[in-house]
């Protein structure tokens, strides 16, 4: 039994007007009190929090944290300006791997190089001529192998240099099924102790090879008390058996129904603005309708990476056969595209977008990535938070981090001020997707999301109220322990 006493406390939408304190009994909040803490409780072991503004535990429901804790460990070239630039970094590592240690390099955006253009092949092999090298595009639907790394894959089926679609998913998984058991886990600390510091209590994320493989799916599963950090699995692959061998509730992630705005791939109704591309739709409808319905039946729920209105909706009208099971809260991981008819039929399948603010930070705008790839009015009709939420719609949000950073604070800002006015979302509910809609979605309304009597002691404690730019991230506090502290 512990107390952590001086916090301004984030219930029912607003922050208490008087600093409170927590009693803590078994990981959980047993008692709500005043500061100072009456004279009866002052045996207990206190922690002073020094009049923070403690919000509930933040919980991002959708990372590829595995990703984004071995490439933290790798070559970030989200600073490179040239193709020279990225070239010195590469070289950089090269020379303080030892013979055939892999090289993972991630963040690169081609689109913001003074030569508007992925390194050519010689030139990676000039840079990372005796280790294999695997550079990922920022939006990890491209990538590029230097002939080193090239000449270890089997099984690739296409000669051009830069990889995408599921010949970039085939050449990525070949190399991370031959990290041994430590180096694995040696990624999820990484990524715990991001996770911490960027402000979350909880981290949904995906394993496994988007195809068949669950990868290290039981070696995580059977270590999850081992991190600082809460991890939420799921069983990232169409293989239903062996998610219910595993023990998994959920099956998906970033299976794929198309792909992303940057490779042409997310499948649009119209097409790509200067291109004949309206994307890819990656399974036939009766692939899906087999699938989902399978899934459900062995009571799983089913999360699905569609970024297009095609894919969108493809999923969705599966989701809308199966109304039986709309208790699952499955997921439209991402759904971003979304005219008005298509946001009524969602509300009509019970479906949960899973959405990420941090893309309209990066791409939205009327001079935005996304207004020059598809046209400024479709652009409009991205992200669309509020719209959705006024519709009677669930969503919950997510990073997609290694894509976009992991900030807890950040994303809510985004959230907050999205760059077309209509889709801002007030405060409340920007922190509602982050916590008490991100339980939800886990089936855990009952113990996870709120501050309150019989819920886990899960916070997120800042300086300042989250909308402040200059606030700070203090302490991180789960099971009521602090697992995480700045000052």
């Amino acid at each position: 039994m512990n107390i952590l006493a001086n916090l301004y406390l984030w219930i029912k939408g607003k922050f208490t007007e008087e600093p409170k304190s927590l009693l803590v009994h078994n990981t959980s909040i047993s008692e709500i009190l005043p500061y100072p803490v009456p004279e009866q409780y002052k045996n207990i072991s206190m922690k002073d929090l020094n009049g923070s503004y403690a919000y509930p535990g933040f919980i991002d429901t959708h990372t590829h944290s595995f990703e984004g804790g071995l490439y933290s460990l790798g070559v970030d070239l989200s600073t490179a300006k040239n193709i020279e630039d990225i070239l010195a970094l590469l070289s950089a590592a090269n020379s303080k791997k030892t013979k055939d240690e892999f090289i993972f390099a991630w963040q690169m955006d081609e689109t913001l190089l003074k030569e508007r253009r992925f390194p050519t092949l010689t030139e990676l092999n000039s840079a990372v001529p005796d280790k294999p090298l695997i550079l990922r595009r920022i939006d990890g639907h491209s990538c590029m192998l230097n002939s080193y790394a090239r000449n270890m894959v089997t099984g690739l089926k296409t000669k051009e240099e830069i990889l995408r679609g599921g010949e970039n998913d085939y050449a990525v998984h070949f190399f991370h099924k031959r990290l041994n058991d430590e180096a694995i886990l040696n990624a999820y600390r990484a990524a715990a102790n991001i996770g911490l510091q960027a402000g979350f209590t909880s981290l949904h994320t995906m394993i496994g090879d988007a195809e068949n493989s669950i990868n290290h799916y039981e070696l995580i599963r059977d270590n999850l008390n081992k991190f600082p950090l809460r991890f939420i699995l799921y069983p990232q692959s169409f293989n239903i058996k062996a998610a219910l061998e595993a023990g998994a509730n959920r099956i998906g992630g970033c299976i794929l129904a198309d792909g992303s705005i940057g490779s042409e791939t997310a499948a649009i109704s119209e097409p790509y603005l200067n291109s004949n591309s309206w994307g890819v739709l990656y399974q036939s409808d009766e692939f899906w309708q087999k699938f989902i319905t399978e899934a459900s039946q062995h009571r799983l729920q089913v999360a699905i990476h569609c970024i297009g209105d095609r894919a969108i909706r493809q999923i969705n009208n599966v989701y809308k056969s199966l109304a039986s099971t709309a208790d699952l809260r499955h997921q439209l991981i991402h759904c971003e595209i979304t005219p008005d008819n298509l946001i009524e039929e969602i509300a009509t399948s019970g479906a949960v977008p899973v959405m990420q603010p941090n893309f309209d930070y990066l791409w939205g705008g009327e001079n935005g990535f996304y207004a020059k790839k598809i046209g400024i009015k479709r652009s409009r009709i991205m992200n669309r938070f509020a719209t959705l939420l006024k519709s009677g719609i669930t969503i919950t949000g997510g990073s997609d981090w290694y894509i976009t950073s992991l900030n807890a604070a950040h994303s809510l800002r985004a959230a907050i001020n999205h760059h077309n006015p209509l889709e801002r979302l007030s405060t409340a509910q920007a922190i509602d997707i982050y916590t008490k809609n991100a339980a939800w979605l886990n089936s855990e309304e009952d113990t996870y999301g709120k501050i309150k009597i019989g819920y886990k002691a899960d916070l997120s404690i800042y300086s300042h109220p989250i909308e402040n730019e200059t606030t700070e991230l203090y302490y991180l506090i789960r099971d009521g322990e602090i697992k995480y502290a700045a000052i």
